[in-house]
């Protein structure tokens, strides 16, 4: 057995794993994500002065920074700066498990080393003794969790969900085929953010997960409506549920009413087409290209991925000759094809094509054709079509 001790951080006085994780209150700030410009300068001239004392006739080259004014902009010239809302799905995921904790004594939650990402560090700091720290090891994380569950417990599984959903679906299928019931929470679900690149983008998760029979897929729209999917899930579901959580901020405020199970809300009102969209993200684009196009289509926040209330989903979907999906994942095993079995009939999908694009959230959707300008040319190309005759 080969046992490798490292140091996260080693070299840089600051960023080594003991010290952070004491100056961070127990949060390892330097994860992900690039230092601002002050750490990174601290950080350079650390390990520039440990090389030069061990290796002093070593000569070093300087590399000039990016030029001013260059930084934020790509060269495609699509701009970064997105004006987004300071709404987090994910904070309001964190802040109902904790509300559900004092009536809910059997909750408790596991991680896989993401306490921070996924909003559950509060949980841990309030109610230690329910929360179990499984380290980067989501199959062992998830099997924990089925034998809790065999013992009357109810426990809430976080890992992002490229991670969770891929590397722990056969213990995953495992305990939902014992009939038990676990809470998945799916963080980082979807093509946004979209830096990290594909081994964080997380596009196969509902065709993954939504192959076993004892699992619903959800995924709110904002902060009330995830705050009402964890509670259903903890309180009134009889199956294991899978929460898909975006990570980032909501691109704008999505006004929902309260939906029943299976059921979406409406959020504008259109004649020509029905468009279902779900998660911020989406939804967001799914309304601005409605905009654009006045008042021809029919856009419905649609939050259960696998589960449908058929009566409300056919009369909905009877007034419209075409009805569209825009995925947050691949276009293979997601909403769309659940409502192609639901109502019988075609749906156009719009999904991520291909290998997910790494870059700006601007350039990935619009690479994608997902951004709003893009959808509602599709759409606009496909309604005149579907009226000749």
């Amino acid at each position: 057995m080969l046992i490798a001790n490292t140091i996260k951080g080693r070299g840089v006085s600051f960023m080594e794993h003991p010290y952070a994780l004491r100056e961070g209150g127990g949060t390892y700030r330097w994860h992900a994500g690039a230092p601002d410009d002050e750490s990174f300068a601290r950080a350079h001239a650390e390990l520039v002065a440990r090389i030069r004392e061990r290796l002093p006739d070593l000569k070093l080259e300087r590399v000039d920074a990016i030029g001013e004014g260059s930084v934020g902009e790509p060269e495609s010239g699509i701009s970064t700066r997105t004006r987004v809302t300071d709404e987090y799905v994910a904070a309001a995921y964190g802040d109902a498990l904790l509300e559900l904790a004092e009536q809910h004594p059997q909750l408790v939650v596991l991680d896989a080393d993401l306490a921070s990402d996924c909003r559950i560090r509060p949980f841990e700091l309030q109610h230690p003794e329910r929360f179990h720290e499984s380290g980067i090891a989501e199959q062992d994380m998830v099997s924990a969790a089925a034998g809790m569950a065999r013992h009357g417990l109810l426990p809430v599984v976080n890992s992002f969900a490229a991670f969770l959903a891929a590397r722990a679906n056969e213990q995953i299928y495992n305990q939902a085929s014992e009939g038990s019931k676990v809470i998945y929470a799916l963080h980082y679900a979807g093509l946004i953010p979209a830096g990290p690149g594909k081994s964080h983008q997380s596009i196969r998760d509902i065709s993954l997960l939504g192959a076993l029979p004892n699992i619903a897929i959800v995924q709110p729209a904002n902060a009330e409506e995830t705050t009402e999917l964890v509670r259903w899930a903890v309180e009134d579901a009889a199956e294991s549920v899978a929460i898909r959580l975006t990570i980032g901020p909501s691109p704008r405020r999505i006004e929902v009413a309260s939906t029943s199970p299976g059921r979406g809300a409406v959020l504008r009102e259109g004649s020509a087409a029905l468009l279902f969209a779900y998660g911020p993200v989406m939804l967001h684009e799914a309304l601005t290209a409605a905009e654009s196009l006045g008042d021809r289509v029919h856009v419905v926040n649609m939050p259960w991925l696998n589960r449908f209330d058929g009566e409300w989903l056919a009369e909905l979907a009877d007034s419209f000759d075409d009805v569209f999906v825009l995925e947050d994942h691949a276009p293979v095993g997601g909403l769309g094809d659940a409502l192609r079995r639901e109502l019988g009939r075609p749906v156009t999908v719009f999904g991520v094509e291909g290998w997910p694009a790494c870059g700006t959230p601007t350039e990935a959707l619009r690479f994608h054709g997902l951004d709003s300008a893009s959808l509602a040319d599709r759409i606009g190309a496909i309604l005149p079509k579907a009226r000749v005759g």
